[in-house]
């Protein structure tokens, strides 16, 4: 290896440190790099990568945990689209050390740890004692796929790496034997899986960095007509259009999808039939069969019957794409001198793209959230932020593939939760929230609503972003905080910040949008982390942000402090997210119910309740949240939340007190 790629693996590190990417903390700033080049096929965004950052006190020496269902992340089992076939679980489990050699100490913690974790007959309450929450929500992720795909045989495949600023064509014997020994104990926990041990040097970090996305690709034709200016119609040959659509290694470009629809899907019935139409050798001309792919670009030209394109989005048939890659992976010839249609629509109005985006995807079964992305109200957010230099991600890693500088990025998740943490007052639910608030119009709007003035989008922003500057000077250099602090407690700190300046909890969207935003000093903000931390010392629960009494006794303080009012409506509000998108009502009988009953605990019931029920009774997340509802319904058990149990008038009746102070 040479020397210089470890100066330019430094360079790249000390450039992103300057810039807090993700943080001011040299050492997550070298693993989050790592994460991004490791997986950098699967085209991660920021919050995806954070789902499966895993590093800080207990973590088993294990600082990524990530499963991919069909190259696809797996964050929630209740939300996803499982394959009815040809499944393939992907984990991938990463070990990230800002060394500039590859130690044997770290391999030693890391056999321990997968021993015990990848061992599915330890239950959770044995496991809680050794390991953090955060990496047995991981494992409990792999536990889900693991046995929601048992049916069809899922491939399995175990992904290890050690990554590091060290030479990897030097690695000792009493290294790799190491790695050998943790090959083969998953290799006899789980039967026929395959199982890879890679260490990744700063030879092979700087070659995956490398490694550039591209978006200017030529299709070669067998027929080519143009319709008029910026259009075209091309019947291509399978096998060419599966070669435009993978790269060098052989994966699929999944950076080419626009993220408004790559998030769909699923071996469903089209599927299926798609699947099956490709194996015939007899079947009808393909293109005959199938609506064929509709391709964005801001740039075409034809020479001849090869179609040359600029800033390449396929926008729609995603699916079709999918079971042609998965289709010709294998090996096989068959069908591959049959045609898919393409059509290509040339144009830069984002309007306009977006128009297509929606109209073609209404066509299929798209969640309606995923079109969100294409709405009014979004572009509006975009073009307001832009103007104070913000970058909303609305379009998944669409400024990141143009090179726009990562530090000025804002996601939708990102100031939605800041808009459930200051004008919904909830900060407790705003840190816990995912994407699968919007997969209901009620859900979307009750966030995004219309009605908002467009000025608080820009406000929000701002204030949290001020509030973690300032949370990045004063963050424990504990490991037990681990990477996630600014996102546990931005929402907290803002909420109590802007209450404190306006002097009421009662904030509304115009009111924030007229706030001076100066007035949220670093002296201010210090004040109020002040009270939390106070508040922390008396608190013996791990997760604080998501409690809603630590929160509570948090603002109750500030209340008596500064004399700030309307302390009562802090946590009422929250955005609808009910019904489940798609999947509707899950059917139990009264006999798994009761089953369920018998093998509950007394309330309080503590954290993994569910995944061991799940591995005791062979059900799904689903199954039982469904018994439990049911039981709660019929006032045979009680609402319980974050540790809390209220009786049906609403009142307090126990608490957990090893999750809330009591």
């Amino acid at each position: 290896m040479a020397k210089n790629d470890v100066v330019l693996v430094d360079s790249i590190t000390q450039e992103r440190l300057a810039a807090e990417l993700p943080s001011n903390k040299l050492d997550e700033v070298f693993e989050f790099f790592a994460f991004e080049q490791v997986l950098k096929d699967f085209d991660l965004s920021r919050e995806e990568i954070e789902v499966g950052w895993v590093d800080g006190r207990n973590d088993g020496g294990i600082d990524g945990f990530y499963t991919f269902v069909n190259g696809h992340l797996l964050q929630d089992p209740n939300g996803f689209v499982w394959p009815k076939r040809n499944a393939e679980i992907e984990v991938h489990i990463l070990t990230c050390k800002h060394h500039d050699t590859f130690q044997q100490a770290t391999l030693n913690a890391l056999i321990a740890s997968v021993t015990e974790l990848f061992d599915l007959s330890n239950d959770l309450e044995y496991l809680g004692e050794r390991y953090a929450t955060d990496l047995l929500e991981a494992r409990g992720l792999l536990i889900e796929a693991y046995k929601h795909l048992s049916i069809v045989r899922p491939k399995l495949k175990f992904r290890f790496s050690y990554v590091s600023r060290g030479d990897s064509s030097i690695v000792g014997e009493n290294i790799q034997s190491r790695a050998d020994q943790i090959c083969g104990i998953v290799q006899d926990l789980f039967s026929h899986c395959e199982i890879s041990f890679t260490f990744v040097g700063a030879a092979e970090l700087i070659a995956l960095y490398r490694k550039t996305k591209s978006f200017s690709l030529d299709l070669n034709a067998t027929e080519l007509m143009t319709t008029g200016p910026g259009s075209y119609l091309a019947i291509a040959r399978l096998d060419d259009y599966k070669n435009f659509v993978t790269d060098e290694e052989g994966s699929l470009r999944r950076y080419l999808f626009d993220s408004n629809v790559r998030d769909y899907l699923g071996e469903n019935r089209v599927n299926e039939d798609i699947g099956l139409s490709l194996a015939d050798p007899n079947a009808p001309e393909f293109w005959w069969l199938n609506n064929g792919i509709t391709v964005l670009a801001t740039g075409a030209s034809a020479a001849g019957k090869i179609l040359s394109l600029q800033d390449i989005q396929i926008v729609n048939g995603l699916q079709t794409t999918e079971s042609i890659f998965r289709h010709f992976q294998t090996g096989t010839e068959t069908s591959s001198s049959r045609g898919v249609l393409v059509k290509v629509v040339v144009s830069s109005d984002a309007a306009v793209r977006d128009r297509i985006i929606r109209a073609t995807n209404n066509q299929s079964l798209v969640r309606a959230a995923s079109l969100h992305a294409t709405d009014k109200l979004q572009r509006d957010i975009e073009e307001v932020l832009e103007r104070h230099d913000w970058y909303y991600e609305r379009r998944k890693n669409y400024y990141r593939n143009i090179g726009k500088p990562s530090a000025r990025f804002v996601t939708p998740l990102y100031i939605a939760a800041g808009y459930i943490a200051l004008v919904m007052k909830n900060p407790a639910f705003a840190t816990r929230l995912r994407s699968r608030f919007m997969r209901t119009q009620q859900g979307y709007e009750s966030v995004f609503s219309a009605s908002a003035p467009l000025g608080v989008w820009v406000s929000i922003t701002e204030i949290l972003k001020r509030v973690e500057a300032t949370l990045s000077e004063v963050r424990p250099v504990r490991a037990s905080e681990g990477e996630r602090f600014l996102s546990s407690w931005r929402n907290l700190v803002a909420l109590l910040v802007v209450a404190k300046i306006m002097g009421t909890f009662a904030i509304t969207a115009e009111s924030l949008r007229k706030l001076d935003i100066e007035a949220v000093t670093k002296t201010l903000i210090l004040e109020m982390w002040n009270i939390i931390s106070a508040q922390r010392k008396e608190s013996s629960k791990q997760l604080e942000f998501r409690s809603a009494l630590f929160i509570k006794a948090c603002c109750e303080t500030v209340e008596s402090k500064y004399g700030v009012t309307s302390i009562d409506i802090v946590g009422r509000q929250r955005p609808h997210t009910t019904p489940q998108d798609g999947g509707g009502s899950v059917h139990v009988t009264p006999e798994f119910v009761a089953l369920v009953d018998s093998r509950l605990p007394d309330q309080p019931w503590k954290p993994g309740l569910h995944l061991r029920l799940m591995s005791q009774l062979n059900c799904t997340n689903k199954e039982i949240t469904a018994a439990i509802n049911n039981l709660i319904e019929r006032g045979i058990r009680l609402q319980q939340k974050n540790g809390i149990v209220y009786d049906s008038s609403g009142k307090v009746v126990a608490v957990d007190a090893s999750r809330q102070n009591a």
